[in-house]
């Protein structure tokens, strides 16, 4: 693994503010989603400040710093971060500038910020360069999550003042001066992620794993990695598939809430599903044949490696519902027509969408990867109306070349984006069963979230 060192201290980079933040969506009455877009430039321990000041702007007191569970824990958790991941470890020491909390003090945990973390349901599609329009490896990808807030997911007691749990959808930029700049979209756990890409052309999404039998989160934080901050450790320590497997493999990982697996992809057309076994005791890289697109859903390729024999699930329900039926929709669209472009990945990821009436979740964004043009572009759910889903507009976020390390700064004033209505999306069928309500007896929380 390679960590590329650059300077900001050149006299071109001098009038260029380093950090910026603006509102792209902003969550009316009838929106479900704020939107905000923050862009850090500088070390590792001013982007932890800069980080930590905006989330406890947005989230409070529920931004940190969070009391470490179990001490003994925190010192071991601390100790890896400052091995194995130290990128993360210096920001964490500019959070602690921002709280007032000595990094080395055990009593507390400053490697998250936010309230809560936990995993979605998804699908996701990798086309290398040679199967494209463009030459471009592309990556689509839907975000699909419950629209409820944490206390009617898990049917606990409410909060006052409790908002939806995916309602604060965070787009950090950052280009720290030692390591890959990087966009990475995601919820709750601003030092996590659910997808992103760095400069390098390489990308990551997480999905859940829906089959695991026994789920058996951990819960609170432990030493290693969760679900989301495995996301942004490949991206801020890795410049290629091959680079991103062995961190991986040398890696320790836990799941707080639900188990996951993860499509990671490069602009040289390479890619390979990351998973571990049901009882979470064995690695396993899955890949396809060189040039072959790669499709992902919310169950374990490994254990499918004839999709002929995949069950039918068109009865299931959840975020993660439906996870056989997706993966089969997304593989016949890619096994016919002409070479994709941007738009044709789009619309290849829109027919397996959630939009209404699907009950209690929706596909909140919709991402499509360049990883030759190190872009995104995303859909965010804009709201339910006329019993239509409707969307924005896709906005484009894209990376500096390696070469400049600095970019023109945002607009003080985020653009406004339009809205458009969903042409296509995926229905369950009418023998589907609805999710049981929250707080029923036999609700299940892995199901509900994904």
């Amino acid at each position: 693994m390679v960590l590329r060192y650059r300077s900001f201290s050149s006299e071109a980079c001098a009038s260029v503010s380093r950090t910026s933040a603006t509102t792209l969506v902003d969550g009316g009455t009838d929106r479900l989603l704020t939107v905000r877009h923050l862009r850090v430039a500088g070390s590792n321990r001013y982007i932890g400040q800069m980080m930590a000041q905006a989330a406890v702007a947005v989230h409070g007191a529920d931004a940190g710093p969070h009391a470490a569970p179990d001490n003994t824990v925190q010192r071991a958790r601390a100790r890896w971060f400052s091995t194995h991941h130290p990128v993360l470890d210096e920001r964490m020491r500019g959070i602690g500038d921002v709280f007032g909390v000595d990094p080395d003090d055990e009593r507390w945990d400053l490697g998250r910020l936010g309230p809560i973390e936990t995993s979605p349901g998804c699908s996701a599609v990798f086309h290398p360069g040679d199967r494209t329009a463009t030459g471009h490896a592309l990556l689509g990808r839907n975000f699909d999550f419950p629209t409820g807030t944490y206390s009617e997911i898990t049917g606990g007691p409410a909060r006052t003042g409790e908002r939806p749990l995916a309602a604060d959808v965070w787009v950090t930029e950052l280009r720290p001066d030692n390591g890959y700049a990087t966009i990475v979209v995601g919820i709750m756990d601003m030092l996590g992620g659910i997808d992103g890409l760095n400069e390098a052309g390489l990308a990551v999404t997480l999905l859940a794993d829906n089959e695991s039998p026994a789920p058996e989160p951990s819960v609170v934080p432990q030493a290693g990695l969760s679900e989301q901050q495995v996301v942004r450790y490949i991206l801020e320590t890795c410049q290629d598939v091959e680079e991103a497997k062995q961190a991986l493999l040398l890696a320790k990982q836990y799941y707080l809430f639900v188990p996951c697996h993860f499509l990671v992809a490069d602009r040289a057309g390479r890619s390979f599903t990351w998973e571990y076994s049901p009882g979470h005791n064995r690695e396993h890289i899955v890949e396809t044949t060189p040039g072959e697109s790669l499709v992902c859903t919310n169950h374990l390729l490994h254990r499918w490696p004839d999709p002929a024999h995949l069950p039918d699930d068109r009865s299931s329900a959840g975020t993660a519902a439906f996870t056989y039926d997706r993966w089969r929709a997304l593989d016949a669209q890619i096994g016919r027509g002409s070479a994709p472009d941007v738009a044709q990945v789009r619309s290849q990821i829109d027919g397996v969408r959630f939009t209404y009436p699907a009950p209690g979740v929706r596909t909140l964004w919709q991402a499509v990867y360049d990883l030759e043009e190190t872009a995104i572009e995303v859909a965010f759910f804009a709201g339910d109306r006329d019993g239509t889903s409707r969307y924005t507009e896709p906005i484009r976020f894209q990376l500096a070349s390696q070469d400049q390390p600095c970019a023109t700064p945002i607009a003080a004033a985020a653009p406004r984006h339009g809205v458009r209505e969903a042409a296509h999306s995926y229905q369950p069928g009418p023998s589907t069963p609805s999710p049981n309500p929250p707080g029923s007896a036999d609700t299940d929380y892995a199901a509900a979230v994904g």
